[in-house]
């Protein structure tokens, strides 16, 4: 999933980098769990656009039933709780 996310990033890399509110910087766009996010390169924060934070817990999901749990899956339960 990563490397699919990251040909899709491949295909976006002329439209001009979001600013960070934090440092107004450029921020970086990574793969994580095949969605891309956008991170800044100072302080570390990772901004999510409408629906990626849902991609991210049901990719995670999928990781917990195949059996891989990771730090990410469990901040992803706690997020899901009611």
């Amino acid at each position: 999933k990563n490397r699919e996310a990251l040909e899709r990033l491949a295909t976006k890399k002329e439209e001009k980098p979001r600013l960070s509110p934090i440092s107004g910087e450029p921020m970086e766009q990574i793969a994580l769990h095949g969605v891309i996010v956008d991170r800044c390169k100072t302080s570390g924060g990772i901004w999510l656009d409408a629906g990626e934070l849902e991609q991210l817990v049901e990719a995670m999901r999928k990781g917990e039933q195949e059996g891989h749990s990771t730090w990410l899956s469990s901040f992803a339960k706690a997020l899901t709780m009611k």
